[in-house]
């Protein structure tokens, strides 16, 4: 579907009210070239003729005509405000909910502050030109339009000489039209870009003070927003040269009306009214004609704006639209079978050949260095992707035959970070779950030894953790999302480096809280750190994105293969704490 197409599909549900404010800027139209033809009989019969008639109309007419076309006025900019908030709205939520429903891939490499860039500065651009440039366009078209009307019929002759000069006029503007759509598209890729900047500093300010890196920082922004600083000029030069290009054909009309206009009037074959009436007619013709020039400069940049943002719900979804069934549970094991993932654009794979099989109820703990593929392997688990080889099969079948949610219903996954958001303690440890009571709430969180903490904070359970859950220590963020973990009763728990970014007191503590929560249930700890992997039963050790070894953590200290080297190379504190 084209823009336009997609933008008449948002508004079809508004289209009654639309309707309505057409017909009030009809009426606030009319009422412009109305005022014109009155011009005429105001000079003729009150000033020339001395109508004493004509003076009462006058006095008595105007301010009901004011009246009336200032309350068809109210009600075009109301209706239009209404139907283009409307509009932005619902595109908004479909812009949100289509971000869900895209894969995991979408974002891998991806800056965040491009989403954020379209969600946001797009957006709002796109909202203030559906509730404003309507007015703008439908109603200065149609005062166009009336106001043609009404200088044809006071001369169809000057009418004809006045029209031109409009030729060269719009060919000037078609051609600046072109390059303010172009050269709006290159200015909010650089806002993308700026955004980046603003958001990678903000987020990385201690590491930038602590390596005295904000001279280069600074360098590195001033660079993006010179950058930006050539299409904004390319644009605001086209809408700059807009206006004068159309006085300069405005003025040549004009001189031309005044000189042929002028000798009528001296030879008797017009009336100074008719002269007055016309030449005022075309005068008041500017305005509408400069509003649509400068309506254009907002429009194209709206419309390249508009293009990304369906670029943006363009995206394919993570899912194909089809019902499958609902996953029953798993009743022996997880199996991973030749499985193979490479992430798009990606010239490594991430998992290659990968074989491996965990029974139901045991505890797997799955180390290697960085870049190994042990995130890949929990993604793959908790179906987030599937793989690009190979299969995942649950209890033998092939995991692609079930619902990927219904399987995620029944598993749980906690991170280095807690992964938690600006919500009330409540609302993050009941994530997901679509109604929960505050006592399931407190019975987990006292499961993991995080009762204690909450329940000092100022509201208790009510109380606002602050953005990504900063107002808690490394630990009370992690025992939350393990309270989050445990109260979903999930058969499968995937730790993925659930300890990483905690001290050796407060490791020991939430692996502690860790044996006791889940207990009997499916475990696979990803991790490279020994301290990690108490309780473990079995071991996969990966390498590359393959499966280099797999045993006891006594059989594998034996072999002095890559796990006696990792255990080896890790801190004596974590040593002690494995």
């Amino acid at each position: 579907m084209t823009t336009a197409a997609r933008f008449a599909a948002y508004l079809h549900p508004h289209r009654s009210r639309l309707a309505w404010a057409v017909l009030a800027m009809a009426i606030v139209s009319a009422f412009n070239g109305l005022s014109v033809l009155l011009i005429k009989p105001i000079i003729d019969r009150l000033f020339i003729a001395k109508d004493l008639q004509m003076l009462r109309l006058v006095v008595a007419g105007l301010p009901l005509l004011a009246i009336l076309k200032s309350a068809a006025s109210y009600a075009q900019n109301y209706l239009t405000s209404w139907i283009g908030q409307k509009t932005v709205q619902q595109i908004r939520e479909d812009l949100f909910r289509h971000l869900h429903e895209l894969p995991l891939d979408y974002y891998s490499g991806r800056r965040g502050s491009q989403v954020l860039s379209r969600v946001s500065a797009d957006l709002a651009i796109v909202q203030s030109a559906l509730t404003t440039l309507p007015v703008y366009a439908i109603r200065d078209s149609l005062t166009l339009v009336f106001l043609t009307g009404a200088l044809i019929h006071l001369s169809w002759r000057f009418a004809a000489l006045a029209a031109l000069a409009s030729p060269f006029s719009l060919a000037g503007l078609y051609v600046l039209s072109r390059k303010m759509r172009a050269s709006s598209r290159q200015a909010q890729l650089a806002v993308e870009r700026l955004h980046h900047r603003f958001q990678e500093s903000v987020q990385g300010m201690a590491v930038l003070k602590a390596y005295n890196d904000e001279p280069a920082a600074i360098e590195r922004f001033q660079e993006e927003n010179d950058a930006f600083f050539q299409p904004v000029m390319r644009y605001l030069r086209a809408v700059a040269l807009s206006t004068p290009l159309l006085e300069v054909g405005a003025s040549v009309a004009v001189a031309a009306i005044t000189a042929v206009g002028g000798r009528e009037v001296i030879l008797g074959r017009m009336t100074p009214g008719a002269f007055f009436a016309f030449l005022a007619g075309l005068l008041a013709a500017y305005a509408p004609i400069k509003n649509l020039a400068r309506t254009n400069a907002e429009l194209q940049r709206a419309w390249a704006c508009a293009r990304r943002l369906f670029d943006l719900l363009d995206e394919k979804g993570a899912d194909a639209p089809k019902t499958l069934p609902a996953f029953p549970g798993l009743r022996s094991s997880l199996r991973l079978e030749g499985v193979g993932v490479r992430y798009p654009g990606a010239r490594r794979w991430a998992l290659r050949g990968l074989d491996l099989e965990i029974p139901r109820g045991s505890r797997l703990a799955v180390v290697g260095p960085s870049g190994s593929g042990k995130s890949t392997l929990g993604r793959l688990l908790l179906r987030l992707r599937d793989p690009d080889e190979g299969r995942l099969l649950l209890d033998g079948g092939d995991a692609r035959g079930w619902d990927a949610g219904s399987l995620r219903a029944r598993a749980a996954l906690v991170t280095a970070d807690g992964g938690l958001f600006n919500d009330s303690v409540f609302r993050n440890v009941a994530l997901g779950r679509g109604v929960c009571s505050l006592s399931e709430v407190e019975r987990a969180c006292r499961a993991v030894g995080a009762a204690d903490f909450i329940e000092a904070l100022p509201e208790g359970y009510r109380t606002l953790l602050g953005d990504w859950g900063f107002a808690l220590s490394a630990g009370q963020r992690q025992k939350i999302a393990l309270a989050r973990a445990l109260l979903r009763d999930p058969e499968l728990v995937i730790l993925d480096e659930a300890t990483a970014h905690l001290d050796a007191e407060s490791a020991r503590e939430v692996s502690a809280a860790l044996e006791a929560a889940f207990s009997g249930r499916t475990v696979v700890v990803i991790a490279h750190d020994p301290r990690a992997l108490a309780g473990a039963e079995s071991v996969a050790v990966l390498d590359a994105g393959r499966l280099v070894e797999f045993g006891s953590r006594d059989e594998l200290m034996a072999a002095r293969g890559l796990y006696r080297r990792l255990f080896e190379s890790a801190p004596d504190s974590t040593k002690e704490a494995a």
